[in-house]
């Protein structure tokens, strides 16, 4: 079975370098390795409504807004793959509206961890600034909802060549998989450990039943609860994640 490759790429121009940079960098990885498979997710297509803020995605474990857009699908392949990549080019010194209401529609995973044990990387595109922040942010996002991110990729337009530097990116991407172990860093483990605590004293103390009772519930579990480092954790939670794409009953009580 080939490593999957989801890549979100937040531009709204048609002409995007983003994009073009992507497509490419994806397209050059697979010529090195055919291991390799890939899909991207050009935000620009896909009906995304903003985030209410209704937090019922912390209540009850599900976003009311999938009911009225696409970004439902966009979770699906997200959670289908290996290895995922965020885009965006630099606007006003931030990232792009349309990456920023990406952002906020997966806000509750960055309280379930629930993409760990994925592997993840991030382009930054700028004309000749702002790029610090971008690629930071990007890489924080990725870590907060459970990646662990390998590589952070900067173009600057005024300074990068595109054919060299999709063959850097290329190269530098399976050079950074081929010396990774595991899915964890200090920070996954340390993010991990506050919240498994965090809930098992609310939990103990009966505090958050009535609010938050989704995450309550999902913190509780025999298999979570059970693990002794985000590794492990990461591990278990990519075996349910292949479980449940392939039909079958995964017992997590």
């Amino acid at each position: 079975m080939k490593c999957k490759i989801v890549a979100v790429v937040g531009s709204n121009n048609n002409n995007s370098i983003t994009n073009l940079l992507t497509k490419r960098i994806l397209e050059k990885i697979q010529i090195l390795d055919t291991s390799y498979d890939s899909e991207i997710i050009c935000l620009r297509d896909y009906k995304i409504n903003y985030c209410l803020g209704c937090s019922n995605c912390l209540d009850n474990g599900f976003c009311l807004v999938d009911e009225h857009d696409d970004f439902f699908k966009i979770r699906k392949k997200l959670l289908e793959s290996d290895i995922v990549f965020f885009a965006s080019p630099v606007y006003f010194n931030n990232i792009s509206g349309i990456m920023k209401t990406f952002e906020d529609r997966i806000f509750s995973s960055a309280h379930l961890m629930n993409y760990a044990g994925k592997l993840g990387f991030t382009l930054t595109t700028t004309m000749s600034s702002g790029q610090e922040f971008v690629k930071e942010h990007m890489c924080e996002i990725q870590e907060s909802i459970g990646i662990k991110n390998l590589g952070n990729y900067v173009f600057i337009k005024k300074r990068d060549k595109i054919k060299e530097f999709i063959e850097t990116s290329a190269a530098e991407f399976l050079n950074s998989i081929q010396n990774n172990y595991g899915y964890s860093n200090k920070f996954l483990e340390d993010y991990f450990g506050f919240y498994q605590n965090y809930y098992s004293i609310l939990i103990d103390k009966q505090i958050a039943v009535g609010q938050l009772e989704y995450e309550w519930n999902y913190w509780d579990q025999k298999w979570i609860k059970e693990c002794k480092s985000f590794q492990e954790f990461a591990i278990k939670n990519k075996k349910m994640q292949r479980l449940k794409k392939e039909g079958e009953f995964y017992n997590d009580r």
